[in-house]
């Protein structure tokens, strides 16, 4: 049963998270929406993780698109409805909401109802803190790849995307501001 009813189903993004949620997460995730070009809308929280209320925002969401912000452990999670209720497909945990991280997670939200390839940067995002300095640790064999190009990342989200419309019946809705999502 979803806690949202058919009178809430505004055409936008849901976020999801504890009332009032914290302006300092929300406000960059509203920009990175607004760049975009999609519109967003601020839901009631229900309980649970904030996987699972990103995932029940995402079903009520008719951009089928949703976010939750979880105010006792600083996490913020981007789902989408064809997507496995435990798999999110991005998760920031308290050492990663820094404000551009959260405008990007905002945009990639947006950039997932048009269909357009997510926006990835292989630089480091600035955070409010300095990084330690860090010990050069050994290279080992289960240490993946220092960077990922972008071509992969859109060639990977290209496969998700082809697999998703092939096995799920799943495909974009109409828009009413003149393009095809």
């Amino acid at each position: 049963m979803q806690p949202f009813s058919e009178s809430d189903r505004h055409i936008a993004v849901w976020i999801v998270g504890p009332y009032p949620l914290p302006d300092g997460l929300l406000q960059p995730i509203l920009w990175g929406l607004e760049e975009e070009g999609i519109p967003a809308e601020i839901q009631p929280s229900v309980a649970g993780t904030v996987t699972e209320m990103a995932k029940l925002a995402a079903d009520g969401s008719p951009l089928n698109v949703g976010i939750a912000v979880s105010g006792t452990d600083r996490t913020v999670a981007l789902h989408h409805r064809d997507l496995a209720a435990s798999e999110p497909l991005f998760v920031l945990g308290p050492a990663e909401l820094a404000p551009a991280l959260l405008r990007r997670l905002g945009a990639n939200a947006a950039r997932l109802v048009k269909g357009n390839a997510l926006a990835v940067d292989d630089e480091p995002v600035a955070t409010a803190k300095p990084a330690a300095p860090a010990e050069a640790a050994p290279p080992t064999a289960a240490a993946g790849p220092a960077e990922v190009s972008p071509d992969l990342v859109n060639e990977i989200a290209a496969l998700v995307v082809a697999r998703l419309l092939s096995e799920r019946d799943w495909r974009p809705i109409s828009s009413s501001y003149g393009y095809a999502p």
